[in-house]
């Protein structure tokens, strides 16, 4: 058993218990919170929130309850990209993980309004973390508006959204596909800059409130927080190109360029292990600067890059 099964063992139950907590009282319409819970507890992976508490552990800190709550909410933004996803206009799925996808049981308008609603609760996730704690482990609010700055950016027209934009080029053909716009204004926005906040958002909660970097200071921190912002981001292209991988058939019945269809199995294959390289770098390079910081869980997480995780 690795560390990352033993730590999945232990926080995937406590996070799939704070995601059920939350969307029971999302709406005053019970009706509503159903459709958002279905959305959201269908037996997702949970990789970005458990990114986030894996990173406050790697350095020692005590996941809080208000810890916990913050790094569900990066799942609530992925939730609704989902949902939208699967709509007619976007890929028109009817299926989500083995279930009928959200439109395809509630209807077309109903989903597009479960994605809003996801999309804009979880900054209330956020700025209400403090309610499950006790004073002296709340996180202070200059903390928690910065947080919602930063998934506000990696989630929208900087991030995660426009990258579904140009993603929807792909499916049209109507981009001129090519190696750089692929990984830089698809992958990069898509999929890496969720994970990649998910990353800093637990380098964050570990340094905001511990003496953990060993002077503190504030350049220490900000350059642990670039490390691990970068480290979330690489991790992101790493899993995406291994997803294409795995999904080479699917895309070729689907007519949708993915980067082993531009430079063959072999190159792709070569270009995810350079970032999974690279990351790994970042990860010695921090624990020679900290030697608070226990890289193991970390390294886990690349080192199942193609797994079931």
């Amino acid at each position: 058993m690795t560390k990352l099964t033993a730590f999945q063992s232990e926080w995937l139950p406590k996070i799939e218990q704070q995601l059920k907590q939350d969307l029971g009282v999302a709406s005053r319409d019970s009706d509503f919170s159903e459709m958002m819970s279905y959305a959201v507890l269908n037996g997702g992976k949970r990789l970005r929130p458990m990114l986030t508490l894996a990173v406050v552990a790697s350095f020692g800190q005590k996941i809080t309850p208000s810890i916990l709550k913050v790094a569900t909410a990066v799942e609530w933004v992925h939730a609704y990209s989902l949902v939208h996803d699967d709509l007619p206009a976007m890929d028109n799925d009817l299926f989500r993980r083995g279930k009928p996808s959200v439109h395809a049981r509630y209807g077309e308008a109903e989903a597009i309004l479960v994605g809003d609603a996801l999309l804009t609760g979880a900054f209330h996730v956020v700025s209400s973390a403090n309610s499950t704690d006790t004073e002296n482990e709340n996180i202070a609010a200059k903390e928690l508006l910065l947080l919602s700055q930063m998934l506000s950016y990696h989630a929208g027209a900087f991030g995660m959204v426009i990258g579904q934009v140009e993603d929807m080029k792909n499916h049209r053909q109507e981009a001129k596909i090519d190696v750089n716009w692929l990984l830089n204004d698809v992958y990069a926005p898509k999929t890496a800059a969720l994970l990649g906040f998910s990353a800093i958002a637990g380098s964050r909660l570990s340094h905001v409130n511990s003496n953990s970097v060993a002077d503190n200071s504030e350049i220490a921190i900000s350059t642990t927080n670039s490390a691990l912002l970068t480290f979330g981001t690489d991790f992101g292209m790493a899993f995406q190109i291994q997803d294409d991988l795995d999904d080479l058939d699917q895309d070729d019945v689907e007519k949708i360029t993915s980067l082993p269809h531009l430079i063959g199995i072999t190159a792709a294959s070569e270009k995810r292990d350079k970032y999974l390289t690279h990351a790994r770098q970042l990860l010695t390079d921090l624990a020679t600067r900290d030697l608070t910081f226990d890289r193991t869980l970390l390294d886990d997480f690349l080192n199942v890059i193609g797994d079931d995780i």
